[in-house]
């Protein structure tokens, strides 16, 4: 895959666009860049290797949603967390608790929290038109899909990432 990310622009506040870093084939897990204008959001982080999100050193997104717990969908946080730490991670309370089981080769007092959990059913504001509500997925405990709402002067865009 080319390493090539969508660049947010002020001018382009319409713009909608989803890039696989990874789509779960194989081995490989999933990890998707969506950008709604200005906003680019990370849906959940399965790569093993993070490094096509390293690139020039800024961090891949403004915020990164995470939609549960089994590794091929974040394996690749905490490592993404060591390398951007001010890069905020969201999920479901439950989601929050059983990432530490991704890594069990470390104590979990050595993984200090890093990612923040999201109410359920109740619309978040990132920043000025960009929300984020929490339904249950069903898949495990904790799993949740993410209905994204991006509103502009011309429309409002909604997108429902199920994980």
């Amino acid at each position: 895959m080319s390493n090539q990310r969508p660049v947010a622009s002020s001018d382009q506040d319409d713009r909608l666009t989803c890039f696989p870093y990874g789509v779960g084939h194989g081995a490989e897990g999933v990890c998707l860049l969506v950008q709604m204008g200005p906003h680019r959001i990370l849906l959940d982080c399965g790569l093993e290797d993070i490094s096509p999100l390293q690139t020039d050193g800024i961090p891949p997104a403004d915020l990164v949603l995470c939609s549960h717990a089994h590794s091929d969908h974040s394996q690749g946080l905490l490592a993404l967390h060591q390398t951007f730490p001010q890069l905020p991670i969201y999920a479901s309370e439950v989601t929050t608790q059983l990432l530490l089981l991704n890594w069990p080769e470390l104590p979990p007092e050595d993984i200090l929290p890093f990612c923040q959990a999201l109410p359920w059913a109740t619309p978040v504001e990132f920043c000025e038109g960009l929300t984020a509500q929490l339904f249950p997925a069903g898949h495990l405990p904790g799993a949740a899909a993410f209905l994204l709402t991006y509103t502009t002067r011309h429309r409002t865009y909604r997108l429902l990432y199920t994980g």
